[in-house]
């Protein structure tokens, strides 16, 4: 097999940009990208809630741990793998 350069590798960015097809009500990446910094300030929010008043949270550790689930499952992992490809040209 021949050793290609980067600059000499084809790919189509469509096979990357798949995250928001399943995400119906987000209708673009900016917004996916806010979302996420939301739930992440929500997160922040609830853990320093639980650390300095434990007793006036409503939210259990759980419901943290499944706020972290959901931003875990909207990163969009084929997107960035395009944006280090794009990067490097």
């Amino acid at each position: 097999m021949k050793n290609l350069k980067f600059s000499e590798v084809k790919f189509n960015p469509k096979d990357f940009l798949n995250a928001l097809q399943k995400l119906k009500n987000i209708p673009d990446y900016q917004n996916l990208g806010f979302t996420l910094k939301s739930l992440c300030k929500i997160t922040q929010t609830a853990l320093l809630a639980e650390i300095s008043s434990p007793n006036y949270t409503e939210h259990t550790q759980w419901d943290i741990y499944n706020i972290l689930q959901l931003i875990h499952s909207l990163i969009p992992k084929d997107e960035l793998e395009l944006l280090d490809l794009l990067n490097k040209k």
